[in-house]
């Protein structure tokens, strides 16, 4: 059931995010209505803006509705990065209460939502974009449906509403592309799904909107306000889209904000996301800021045990994953009596492995280049431990101080 639902969270984050793109591509076809509805100067945008995205579904007989998707897009020429919020995330709200962060629309509407997210990350976001999930079919039929060609045939009677694609190149309306992005197949799983979103998208983007008069773009304008909210000029949403024009699905990131599932009582609260605020800090100076820095994710870690004590390289690569860290395996070293513990500098990456000594448990580590442990190099081979794969290799020496049975 958990898995259930975090695959349905993901699918609707990735629809959510192809009909923000969707809508870009509306804005630079429909340029010329836009600019001539408005006539007005507005102010000059950033170099890049930062738009706070949220995704309604509706739940009949509620009174307010509750964002279902939330995301905060970081915006440039041919660059867009998105660090995506998980909806059950535990945030303060301006009169001190702590809720969970997709009730922020509800209880104030986008502008609450915006203050929230903004005091979350620690970086002022001035604008956002509310997208209705049933806009989506309709923003595609406004467009005029998108050409695609379609490897297989995609059938699927069980979903709702049904699924049912032939093969070829051709061109589909809404109905038929939401279809197209949430079929999944036994075969390719999610990775297929994902590769027909990242071509639908590469479509969109490619395509725009084509042949159509003033009154055309008129129309098309009208409707699509109908399921978009936004504090965004249509001059601004415009010059942002000119800097989409060109892009390509490989230059959209996109990084969840770190933290950890809680789960109590309902009267406590019931289960959410603590939010990491040291983690998020260092995520958001590189996707919203665009500094040049690390995040933990990047660095890919293997950890050895060296010193014959039982699990402890298990422990250490449990702690290392708790901090974020890609560990790629876990294992015995080629012997068990290093007496120092040793990081193995794989890809030459002065930032990772600095981070990775700052954030790991000891200062103990011996930083080395492969060429200056060529004997245990050759020897790590010889288990079937190689540097490929990894920007550093850690072996967990005696110096850890744990005298017990090494691991099986």
């Amino acid at each position: 059931m958990i898995q259930s639902r975090r695959r349905q969270a993901e699918q609707r984050r990735r629809v959510l995010i192809v009909t923000f793109l969707l809508v870009f591509s509306i804005a630079v076809s429909a340029a010329g209505y836009w600019w001539y509805k408005s006539r007005v100067a507005s102010p000059p945008l950033d170099e890049r803006v930062h738009v706070l995205v949220l995704g309604l579904d509706y739940v009949p007989g509620a009174t307010a509705r509750r964002s279902d998707t939330i995301f905060v897009a970081s915006l440039r020429e041919g660059d867009v990065r998105i660090l995506s919020i998980p909806r059950d995330t535990h945030v303060k709200f301006p009169d001190g209460r702590v809720e969970k962060v997709n009730a922020a629309y509800a209880f104030g509407g986008a502008e609450l939502a915006r203050k929230v997210i903004s005091n979350l990350l620690g970086i002022e976001i001035k604008y956002y974009i509310v997208i209705d999930y049933d806009g989506f079919e309709k923003l595609i039929d406004l467009m005029g449906g998108v050409t695609v060609s379609v490897e297989k045939p995609l059938k699927d009677d069980k979903t709702k509403p049904p699924i049912d694609i032939a093969a070829g190149t051709q061109k589909l309306n809404g109905k038929m592309a939401l279809g197209y992005i949430r079929y999944r197949d036994p075969q390719s799983g999610d990775l297929g799904r994902l590769q027909r979103q990242r071509q639908l998208l590469e479509a969109l983007l490619r395509q725009g909107v084509r042949d159509k008069s003033l009154n055309g773009l008129q129309q098309m304008v009208t409707t699509a306000q109908q399921y978009i909210e936004t504090n965004l000029a249509p001059v601004s949403l415009y010059r942002l889209a000119q800097r989409l024009q060109n892009l390509r699905p490989e230059h959209v990131q996109i990084k969840p904000i770190p933290g950890e599932s809680v789960c109590k009582s309902a009267k406590e609260g019931g289960c959410y996301i603590e939010p990491d605020p040291v983690r998020i800090a260092q995520l958001v100076n590189k996707m919203l800021r665009g500094m040049e820095v690390v995040t933990a994710d990047e660095v890919r870690v293997k950890v050895l045990n060296g010193s014959g004590a039982t699990g402890v390289a298990r422990r250490v690569g449990e702690l290392l994953r708790n901090e974020g860290f890609s560990v790629v395996h876990v294992g015995n070293a080629d012997r068990f009596d290093y007496t120092q513990s040793y990081m193995i500098d794989i890809t030459g990456d002065a930032k990772k492995v600095e981070l990775l000594r700052e954030r790991s448990l000891r200062s103990l580590w011996k930083v080395v280049k492969p060429q200056e442990l060529s004997a245990t190099m050759k020897g790590l081979a010889a288990k079937g431990v190689t540097g490929d794969g990894a920007d550093v290799i850690l072996i967990l020496g005696q110096d850890f101080a744990v005298t017990e049975k090494p691991e099986k």
